[in-house]
């Protein structure tokens, strides 16, 4: 971890605070990108060196757009020239063919915001030549492939920025990755983000907030009521003081995850009353505004809470994490909207079952939340495995990696279960099944950490601040079971009921073993003091006893 170097003053909540708030993000980070990609930080990635810089030098285009009237000429001019250099295919800085997909792809959607929402400040400044440049780039990433993701709204934001700068487009381009965006439509207000059916901020910060600026910029509201209708069990992420769930990949986007409240100020869209809508997204941006999130020189760092480049995917760069400003989106609705004159509305205990996210998001008495999560792993994303496959999350505290090397410490189960058959290597859930919802809001998830161990594990929670794990496990092989509690509390999830530390090297040699909670029938279980059990034979070795349901070693 690195040492915190400097942090924000208090945050005003009022309109003109915010826009002073996406000034003080925005300004460090075009100030580094306006001297071009070779002031960029070398930093791990999956993308090349001049897509990481273009990253740096378009993403605070989502707030500063938002933000326009409180940035100076000062940052607007050297930006607009630095943008034009950079979409120029005749220049030294130019970033490469758009028709080439990728990376620019995804910054596509940012330029076409920034001429949709700022022309005035990013498009009529330029030269005629500068224009006709960055309306060519721009129009060969409209029609460029994309990943088959929320990536179909990319070209739907390139093609509004064109419209808005007088440059006709084929509108069966839009409409055709438009279509596909319905064909992801879960159910109950949840897209998959592709094949896979994960869902996580993918949907509050990437779908449901670009439906809203799309219905914004065109009129074409088709996916505002999923957005308004997610926008109603969304507020159950958020604790009392502004913490969301830390789960899923892409958390280095950090207050990106409150985007959806401010989308909807900005297209005047009151899915939830504006008080909550306006509690929850103002404590969430001082819940940030109080972390140790930036470097030296005030820009934003790689990592989650506070610097730490282990917590991020491959794709993330110096410059990703200027996606946060599209937090910054309500400033779109004027100072005398009520989504900034309203009071805060201070939320209070619940249980929010969704049963198309395989998620039930409870907040306590406390204020804090816990998520119990049905989802799997998500195996190309790294660190997926930590980042899905948990069985709980909590805003308490982030949810750790495993490292590599042996023991229970390394893989570092927290919210999980995880076995072993020698005490030096763990597994875990990774595929598996997605959960089920009952109707009283009881997660239940079925998996195999290997072929001849089948795991049935149910999750319930209740206001006041514990929740229930219950595994039954029916196992052909010896193995130790590992678990931690983390920062949720819980019960039930090991033999020692109510620990909060990782379960004894209990060792459980049953056809069929389960651990519940407090009052729960146990069924029989095993033990084998030497770690000589076969799987399929059912008996030990050592003391020749069969395994079956009820023997002990």
């Amino acid at each position: 971890m690195t040492s915190p170097q400097r942090t924000f003053g208090p945050l005003d909540q009022t309109h003109a605070g915010w826009g002073a708030a996406a000034l003080a993000i925005g300004r460090p980070a075009v100030e580094l990108a306006v001297q071009g990609p070779g002031a960029m930080p070398v930093t791990m990635s999956n993308h090349s060196h001049r897509e990481n810089w273009f990253e740096l030098l378009t993403r605070p285009l989502w707030g500063l757009t938002a933000a326009k009237d409180h940035v100076p000429d000062t940052v607007w001019e050297p930006l607009a020239a630095a943008l034009a250099r950079a979409l120029d295919d005749e220049d030294d800085w130019y970033i490469g063919d758009a028709a080439r997909g990728g990376q620019r792809i995804v910054e596509a959607a940012s330029v076409g915001w920034g001429l949709a929402a700022a022309p005035e400040k990013l498009w009529e400044p330029l030269a005629p030549k500068a224009k006709d440049k960055v309306a060519a780039w721009l129009g060969r990433a409209y029609t460029a492939e994309v990943a088959d993701t929320n990536w179909h709204y990319f070209p739907v934001f390139a093609g509004h920025g064109l419209a808005v700068v007088g440059v006709k487009t084929d509108p069966a381009v839009a409409r055709a990755h438009l279509e596909r965006m319905g064909e992801m439509l879960l159910g109950d207000s949840v897209f998959e983000d592709g094949p896979g059916g994960r869902v996580d901020y993918y949907n509050p910060f990437a779908f449901h907030t670009y439906a809203l600026l799309h219905y914004k910029l065109s009129g074409d509201d088709r996916y505002v009521p999923n957005a308004a209708a997610f926008a109603k069990r969304f507020g159950s992420w958020f604790a009392a003081d502004g913490a969301s769930v830390p789960y899923g990949r892409s958390l280095g986007y950090r207050f990106a995850q409150s985007s959806l409240w401010g989308a909807l100020a900005a297209a005047d869209v009151e899915a939830v009353p504006w008080a909550e809508a306006a509690g929850h997204a103002r404590r969430h941006l001082d819940w940030w505004w109080r972390r140790p999130m930036l470097d030296p020189e005030g820009r934003l760092t790689v990592g989650y809470s506070y610097p730490n480049d282990a917590v991020v995917e491959q794709y993330l760069t110096a410059g990703s994490p200027w996606w946060a400003t599209k937090a910054f989106i309500g400033l779109l609705a004027g100072p005398a909207h009520p989504f900034w004159t309203a009071d805060e509305a201070v939320p209070g205990p619940v249980i929010e079952p969704h049963k198309a996210a395989r998620a039930v998001h409870v907040r306590d008495r406390a204020g804090h939340v816990t998520r119990l999560n049905g989802q799997a792993w998500h195996p190309w994303a790294r660190g997926g495995q930590a980042a899905y496959g948990k069985f709980a999350y909590s805003t308490l505290a982030a949810f750790s990696h495993a490292v590599a090397g042996p023991g229970l410490e390394a893989a570092v189960p927290d919210g999980a279960l995880h076995l072993s058959e020698d005490g030096r290597h763990w597994r875990g859930r990774e595929d598996s099944d997605d959960g089920v919802i009952d109707e009283n809001g009881v997660l239940t998830v079925d998996w195999q950490p290997w072929e001849d161990v089948s795991i049935t594990t149910s999750l319930e929670a209740a206001v006041d601040g514990w929740h229930a794990r219950v595994h039954v496990i029916d196992t052909g092989r010896c193995s130790t079971p590992g678990k931690a509690a983390g920062a949720s509390r819980n019960r039930g999830t090991s033999r020692r009921s109510g620990s909060r530390r990782p379960s004894s090297p209990a060792r459980a040699c049953a056809r069929r073993s389960s651990t519940r909670g407090p009052g729960a029938r146990r069924a029989s279980s095993s033990r084998c003091p030497a770690r000589t059990c076969t799987g399929p034979q059912r008996s030990c070795r050592s003391c020749g006893a069969s395994s079956n349901r009820g023997s002990t070693c």
